[in-house]
């Protein structure tokens, strides 16, 4: 709970330097230094993520109730961005966007701190989280062709996005390479360096999400859930070098909540003042969270009504993707000189606002979860098995991803 709050603190300092002039001749150091901290936390997703390929239609109803979860929220903003703030549709679908994902590295550490590592929610969100991620980044390339335009450039992009993805499901944790923290932050600046020569080569901006995601799923960890078997000796003889990992990630990942913030553009209210901005901020939250409630009417042949309401509300939180989608979008209103055209610049101040918003309220999700569960038979046991869970040194990442 006291980390999500200094996330979220962080972000809006972050977003209150922005106000400064002097951030604005910084704005490239600032943004090339976000994505490699956002490509460090997609490889983390991607190291996590785990397929059984013994059951591909369990997942793709998965993948259809993620995707629901995803789109409901996206289209709601979209259209309140687009009926309110009187802004295109095309822009307005892709600010909307960042309304999508859930935040699948602060949802596994706090529902695993909560005690419900056992629990079918917890199982069923691990999953619901990363494909949520997966569709909200595959669906940035269509819309991108929607405000710069068809072009065969593009239509390579997506030959490399599918090739990326069959890549990372056909060799998913093939790859044997030194996986504690530090590296991963090398093999993020190396993702980042290939996507800009990729964008000087092409004159395509790619962004790291997805291929950050790919080289996680192809990496074969030795301490990470799912993916090996656990080996005491993979970190070193250093005792003390898991420290320096867990210090390394909380300063990555504090540093990318504060870069990101900044990275955005300067709040411009208009003629909306600072009490319009918190009721359109409240309200969107408040609409783009019952959007993520699809779970709730699905699943009824699995889990009582309790744990089905407890899985919408695990998918309440969001984080370092909404906040990256954010930052593409920012981008590609750079690229077409759409950040000038009214309502786009109030648009993505409340946007970003509501998404601070709603990582502080992370940690009251995660208490009302609990309250839910509180008298079902598997909340009874999640203590014991969340202990054996913690108490597994194969799920320490689980554990520190957030």
């Amino acid at each position: 709970m006291f980390r999500v709050l200094t996330y979220s603190v962080l972000l809006i300092l972050g977003m209150v330097a922005s106000q400064l002039p002097a951030i604005d001749q910084l704005k490239p150091e600032i943004s090339a230094l976000t994505m490699i901290f956002l490509a460090y936390i997609m490889i983390q997703v991607g190291m996590e993520f785990e397929i059984d390929k013994s059951r591909p239609r369990k997942y793709a109803v998965d993948y259809l109730v993620a995707m629901a979860a995803a789109a409901v929220p996206w289209l709601t903003a979209a259209a309140y961005f687009w009926w309110l703030f009187q802004v295109g549709i095309n822009e307005s679908l892709l600010i909307g966007r960042f309304a999508a994902p859930t935040s699948a590295g602060i949802l596994f550490t706090m529902l695993a701190a909560a005690g419900l590592a056992a629990t079918w929610t917890y199982k069923k969100a691990r999953v619901l989280a990363i494909f949520d991620d997966l569709d909200t980044v595959l669906l940035m390339i269509p819309l991108k062709m929607m405000l710069i335009g068809f072009t065969l450039k593009l239509l390579g992009l997506g030959v490399v996005v599918v090739g990326l993805l069959v890549v990372a499901y056909y060799m998913m944790h093939w790859l044997r390479v030194p996986t504690n923290n530090f590296w991963i932050v090398g093999y993020a600046a190396l993702v980042w360096g290939l996507c800009v020569a990729f964008d000087y080569v092409t004159d395509l901006h790619f962004e790291v999400l997805l291929p950050a995601f790919a080289l996680g799923c192809l990496i074969k960890s030795d301490h990470l859930h799912g993916s090996a078997e656990f080996d005491p000796n993979a970190r070193g003889p250093d005792p003390y070098n898991r420290e320096w990992e867990d210090l390394l990630d909380r300063f990555i990942k504090g540093a990318f909540m504060l870069l990101a913030g900044m990275a955005l553009p300067p709040i411009q209210l208009g003629l909306i003042g600072a009490g319009g901005v918190l009721i359109h901020v409240l309200l969107l939250t408040f609409l783009m969270n019952v959007g993520k409630c699809v779970p709730l009417a699905v699943y009824r042949d699995e889990a009582k009504v309790k744990e089905r309401a407890a899985l919408s509300l695990s998918m309440f939180p969001r984080g370092e993707v909404g906040i990256g989608v954010l930052l593409v979008s920012l981008d590609i209103f750079y690229q077409t000189g759409s950040l000038d055209v009214p309502g786009i610049r109030e648009s993505i101040s409340v946007a970003g606002l509501s998404l601070a918003l709603n990582l502080c309220l992370t940690g009251l999700f995660i208490l009302a979860v609990l309250r839910l569960l509180k008298d079902t038979h598997v909340g009874k046991n999640a203590g014991a098995g969340a202990a054996l869970e913690e108490n597994n040194p194969s799920n320490y990442v689980s554990r520190r991803i957030d």
